[in-house]
């Protein structure tokens, strides 16, 4: 049986803020998966916890692998995306600061760890219902498109690079790294997704020879950007296809009862889609990824985790 060793790192032990690390095995290579960057669902959490049950259960690991379950603990227990304490998102201010908020010292404290790692995963779950995805410098880095292709989820979306995050910053240090985004609300876990994302995490594990088992050979389609699409109307939002299909522009997404119908002005696959719910004008309902050789958009048009606009007025 496989023991954890167990780190705890005090960044402000007056509010709580104490990174748990657990790392299962003592050589390279060395992985490492964080989860919880913010507090917005449990679901990217209980992939890795779903993760180290697994990996307690084997005799040996030829390599390590370290986690980091809860990044940010106290936007998690709060359930927000900033820290309360400085109003500062955890996954802008990489690589942090030794000295700065504590927001700040603790990117400069999973920094410090993440600088070390042979492989970087951020698992994350989006606010929007999505089929399970990476994000990922693929288009920039050999190494990022490498680590990516070798992770069995459907889609690998371009990312946009947005300097601060994780994942953007050890990819230009020449480290692997991609952020895994599953489904899941604020107030439940999503014990379906969770699975799919422990499967394909352990057979990159396999994959690597890290660990024993049957390997599947992984299979994923490169992708642009992420592009969203918004209503212009208000009113209850019924969608009409399903997560991962292939769009055309001018095809329909779903239409807003006793209204109009909703269609994408975009070529790509839909990565994320509303469920059934009431819209405002200019809210969200979809993102789709646009295929490899098109045009890129603006950044600012791309934000990943960007909120939806709600017009009510």
């Amino acid at each position: 049986m496989v023991k954890a060793v167990v780190d705890a790192v005090d960044i402000d032990p007056k509010t709580g803020t104490t990174l748990g690390y657990y790392t299962f095995g003592e050589e390279r290579p060395n992985v490492l998966i964080l989860a919880a960057m913010n507090g917005r669902s449990a679901t990217d959490i209980y992939a890795s916890y779903l993760i180290m049950k697994h990996l307690e259960g084997l005799e040996r690991i030829d390599g390590s692998v370290t986690f980091l379950p809860v990044a940010s603990p106290l936007a998690f227990r709060l359930g927000a995306k900033v820290s309360p304490l400085d109003s500062k998102d955890l996954d802008t201010v990489f690589p942090g600061s030794e000295y700065g908020t504590v927001t700040e010292r603790t990117a400069w404290e999973i920094w410090r760890r993440a600088s070390q790692a042979d492989y970087i995963i951020d698992l994350r779950t989006g606010w929007q219902n999505c089929t399970s995805h990476l994000v990922a410098m693929h288009r920039d880095y050999i190494h990022v498109r490498n680590l990516a292709s070798q992770i069995g989820l459907p889609y690998v979306v371009q990312s946009t690079g947005m300097r601060g995050a994780l994942t953007t910053e050890a990819a230009h240090e020449g480290i692997p790294a991609v952020s895994v985004e599953m489904r899941g609300d604020t107030d439940q876990v999503d014990s379906q997704a969770a699975a799919e994302v422990r499967e394909a995490i352990l057979n990159l594990l396999r994959t690597k020879d890290m660990i024993a088992g049957e390997k599947i050979e992984a299979s994923n389609t490169l992708m642009g950007r992420l592009q969203q699409v918004n209503v212009d109307t208000e009113g209850f939002f019924v969608p009409t296809i399903n997560l991962g299909e292939s769009v055309k522009n001018g095809d329909v997404l779903g239409h807003v009862q006793d209204k109009n119908q909703i269609m994408t002005p975009f070529d790509g696959a839909v990565i994320s889609l509303s469920r059934t719910n009431y819209v405002f004008e200019g809210d969200m309902i979809a993102r789709i990824a646009a295929p490899l050789g098109d045009q890129w958009t603006s950044v600012a048009g791309e934000q990943e985790d960007s909120m939806p606009k709600r017009r009510k007025w």
